[in-house]
């Protein structure tokens, strides 16, 4: 069992595995990339259950409430302020503590040394180690912008940017002794912000160069140049690719059916939908929704 509809004010960025081969390509993090992150905020009846383990390193980050992770056949609580690492190939569940559920930040890892994690942290494959690591506002700020280089795209350079930032998070946490607080981290709002923002609020709608480039109050040809050349994307092609990403949430978790999450997000025509997915994720619609769930 699993929570079925998602939660408000979730985030998951789900990178597809022709970006995780690339990502094996780049000698700076074919070591250590993130293969799936996100957010969970009030995670109520969150649970997950794998038999056999996956492939990837598990890191989850609780920040408010109470969870449980069990490695093998060893359970350990985790609550606010603490962090847990379940290494590959080892058999886990975990879940949110229902009478206070925990809000979590969680990564997958894939990379050669994804496993070293485990032993930086202390780990132990059975049993879970539970580390308080407390609260930093900072830390916070930095899976925000990586979770942003993500979302616009999966050039090279946002690829690198994103996983070498986030190798910064990792140090933060093993050796938060040395992590300083900067005043002025705060990642200030541009206009391609200010589109992105704008997009990933009508994701149901359907949008044009102009809608987008007046809501950043650029003239269109300007907007759609410095768009391109900030993300790797035109507007339209970045729009479509927020598209898809909620529709993996919706697959994931939810029990819509295709043709309902393809007009969930403003496109009229399944097969119009199977094809765009395809595009960008490497497999249909269906398929991603049954390997999500098995």
């Amino acid at each position: 069992m699993k929570k079925s509809q998602g939660f408000e004010g979730e985030v998951i960025i789900d990178i597809p595995q022709s970006i995780q081969n690339q990502c094996l390509k780049l000698p700076l993090i074919k070591s250590l990339f993130i293969s799936r992150m996100g957010f969970y905020p009030k995670a109520l009846h969150h649970y997950f259950q794998r038999p056999i383990g996956i492939s990837q390193v598990i890191i989850i980050y609780c920040v408010d409430g109470k969870g449980w992770i069990q490695l093998q056949k060893k359970k350990a609580a985790i609550g606010a302020g603490e962090i847990c690492i379940i290494p590959s190939g080892v058999p886990h569940s975990y879940g949110a503590v229902s009478s206070n559920p925990w809000t979590i930040y969680w990564f997958h890892l894939g990379g050669s040394l994804r496993d070293e994690i485990a032993s930086a942290f202390s780990g132990n494959v059975n049993r879970p180690d539970v580390l308080q690591i407390g609260f930093s506002e900072e830390r916070n700020a930095l899976f925000k912008q990586i979770t942003s280089t993500l979302l616009k795209g999966y050039s090279a350079t946002n690829l690198l940017f994103a996983n070498l930032t986030f190798q910064y998070y990792l140090a933060t946490i093993i050796a938060p002794e040395n992590f300083k607080v900067n005043a002025d981290s705060d990642f200030k709002n541009n206009a391609i912000d200010k589109a992105i923002d704008f997009m990933q609020k009508n994701l149901s709608n359907t949008l044009t160069l102009d809608n987008i480039a007046q809501e950043a109050q650029l003239s269109a040809s300007f907007f759609s140049r410095k768009f391109k050349q900030d993300t790797g994307y035109s507007p339209i092609e970045y729009f479509n690719h927020l598209r898809i990403q909620k529709s993996c949430q919706l697959l994931h978790f939810g029990e819509l059916r295709i043709n309902e999450i393809a007009l969930s997000i403003g496109i009229e025509d399944p097969f119009y939908f199977s094809r765009l997915f395809k595009k960008h994720m490497g497999i249909s619609p269906g398929t991603y929704r049954n390997n999500s769930r098995n």
